[in-house]
């Protein structure tokens, strides 16, 4: 056959012969890269093109590797398998782009360093110089990732499910390596047109591939082995079994609270409610931080602090597309600026904490997994509420009743919905009734009656759907916190002058006569039941401590000022409701807040471990994503 007379098309069969000699268009994956060189392209053509090739093939392995791992990294980011195909798809873009960036440079840098004739082996080590330094950068981001995952820390390093992912990570940095060596030969090939092919490149042979992939299989297990983490292995929840005294737990817990304004106005008989829970058994709680109430109130709930549990702030993020959420960067942070930017671009959205990103129980699912009726009212972190951990008014409960609509995981179970939803107005109408009790002309006074409806709502709720048998039952009233902060701690509060802040303690002091007022039922214990309030000061920067109180016939009646750390009110709790406690809770129950009588007949058992948390309920109704963020704005939680 003769030659071809275009001269552009001789180089183009000479550069398609020289490639097929050294064997980089015998395999499929080759073809497809190098399809550009094959179709006489300029050198800066096909370094494009193939890059981008390269891009796509990234992309397709890369993605489902980085959401693997961001599943384990990153609580409550991944919901469902439909956030898994979105985070990989995102990873995916982000990974493939950047392999294409790395390729297309990696290759004309190589190319411009051999432009000179007589120098092809020079040009070959080259080639395969830049697809080495490319397998290993791809060795190290996939290693590092599957370090992170669950099924790693749950089986060792040793195991078969760990070598499988480590194999995975080796074979696909030889072959993104491979292909980064092959388009930069191609460049060099096409921009220079005299390398030797008789010579062939190392590393063409499948010889030298598969010696390639073995070792750097081998470097992933030492990389692996070396940058693990330790965990335990945790074992399936032991059976729960309960000695109970008869004794039903009522849970109060109080944010924004300063025990040193309530004992002054218990002094001057202002708050005998408050007076008499602060003659009960005491116990002085040592919060290290409680600017962010959905960190410092999930710490409590569950035992475990925020390193464990995962809840670590009341602001998060929401990627485009996904329905989990993950932790937004501190106030001032790098991260707060990077959300930012994505929140400008869509990318993302600002979100709110969730029980999704919680990776423990709650001392309420645990009294719900021994057997025992619970009812839990506006707890941070409750939503989505799970279908199988009692009775749940989750913490946007009031908000969908508020707005109606169809039920997006804010109360559990569903039917709960309904019933709350037809009393609504009556509810709504007796909150209003309570917060008029406030004196008119107050400084700040539409936050103040807000604040204590929503308060009373939360204390009606309960009252509305807890039994009389029921064996616990919580509920969080933020109102004080709010008036608190919205007095004292917002920009618009500070450098005020003595005589406004007066006027603003004289507003303060009126919230706590009718906190005071609507915490009066809840004293009326039967001898079978046990009252526990639990303060916090809330968004403060004065460090003040808080308070676990216990009023009721197997309280301590003598005990003042104990000392405690938040971990310890939940195994406190399970403890009074005759369940065992789990070895993994860092915190010890405070028996000597109940009677001497209690804390002998009824002793701390333990078990090895509670489990995972309950699963979180499936999202079909209407979200209230923007609804919440709207409502934490304006009642100052987030900016």
């Amino acid at each position: 056959m003769n030659a071809p007379s275009d001269p552009r098309r001789r180089e183009v069969d000479d550069l398609r012969q020289q490639l097929r000699s050294l064997g980089y268009l015998d395999a499929g994956v080759d073809r497809f890269v190098l399809a550009p060189a094959a179709r006489g392209r300029r050198p800066l053509a096909i370094a494009w093109l193939a890059s981008v090739r390269i891009g796509v093939l990234a992309a397709l392995l890369l993605g489902p590797a980085a959401a693997s791992g961001v599943a384990t990294r990153v609580s409550g980011l991944i919901t469902g398998a439909r956030d898994g195909f979105v985070v990989a798809a995102y990873f995916g873009l982000l990974f493939g782009a950047a392999c294409s960036a790395v390729a297309f440079a990696i290759s004309l840098i190589a190319s411009l360093f051999v432009d000179r004739p007589g120098s092809s082996r020079r040009r070959r080590g080259l080639a395969l110089a830049a697809g080495t330094a490319f397998t290993l950068t791809c060795l190290v981001y996939l290693t590092l990732w599957w370090d992170a995952s669950t099924l790693s820390a749950a089986s060792g390093w040793r195991s078969l499910w760990t070598l499988i992912p480590l194999a995975y990570a080796a074979g696909v940095s030889v072959v993104l390596g491979h292909l980064v060596t092959v388009t930069t030969l191609a460049v060099v090939v096409s921009r220079n047109g005299d390398l030797e092919p008789e010579h062939g490149v190392p590393g063409s042979s499948r010889a030298v591939v598969a010696a390639a992939v073995v070792l750097t299989f081998c470097g992933a297990l030492l990389l692996f082995s070396l940058t693990s983490r330790s965990e335990p292995v945790i074992p399936d929840a032991p059976p729960l079994t309960v000695v109970s005294s008869g004794a039903r737990v009522r849970v109060i817990a109080i944010d924004g609270f300063d025990p040193r304004i309530a004992r002054r106005l218990a002094d001057s008989g202002r708050v005998p409610t408050l007076a008499s829970l602060l003659a009960s058994a005491t116990a002085t709680i040592r919060y290290g931080e409680t600017g962010d109430p959905a960190r410092a109130w999930t710490t409590v709930a569950t035992g475990q602090p925020p390193e464990v549990h995962s809840v670590r702030g009341l602001e998060t993020r929401r990627v485009a597309g996904v329905q989990g959420s993950f932790a937004a960067g501190e106030r001032g942070s790098a991260g707060q600026a990077v959300g930012a930017v994505t929140d400008l671009l869509r990318l993302t959205r600002p979100s709110v904490a969730s029980g999704s990103e919680r990776r423990v129980k709650t001392f309420w699912e645990v009294a719900t997994t021994a057997g025992l009726r619970t009812v839990v009212v506006n707890w941070w972190a409750t939503w989505p509420a799970p279908g199988d951990a009692g009775l749940i008014v989750s913490d946007r409960a009031t908000l969908r009743l508020e707005k109606g609509g169809v039920l997006d995981a804010e109360i559990a179970p569903a039917s709960l919905y309904d019933a709350l939803h037809a009393v609504w107005p009556t509810l709504r109408t007796e909150a209003a009734a309570h917060a008029a009790r406030l004196p008119a002309g107050m400084e700040m006074d539409p936050l103040l009656r807000r604040s204590a409806e929503l308060d009373t709502l939360q204390i009606a709720i309960a009252k509305r759907i807890a039994a009389p048998n029921a064996d616990l039952v919580c509920t969080y009233l933020p109102g004080l916190d709010l008036v608190q902060h919205g007095l004292f701690g917002s920009a618009e509060a500070a450098g005020t002058s003595p005589a406004s802040a007066a006027v603003r303690l004289a507003a303060l002091d009126e919230y706590y006569g009718l906190l005071d007022a609507l915490l009066a039922p809840a004293l009326q214990v039967s001898s079978d039941d046990l009252l526990l309030v639990i303060t916090s000061p809330g968004r403060v920067a004065e460090p003040v401590p808080g308070l676990l109180l216990a009023h009721g016939a197997t309280a301590n009646g003598r005990l003042r000022d104990g000392h405690a750390q938040p971990t310890d009110v939940m195994p406190t709790i399970l403890q009074a409701l005759g369940v065992p406690l789990s070895r993994e809770l860092p915190g010890r129950p405070l028996v000597e807040l109940f009677a001497a009588d209690f804390a002998r007949r009824y002793p701390v058992r333990q078990v090895s471990t509670y489990g995972a948390p309950a699963v979180r309920a499936g999202r079909r109704g209407e979200p209230l994503d923007q609804e919440m963020i709207d409502r934490l704005r304006s009642l100052g939680y987030v900016r």
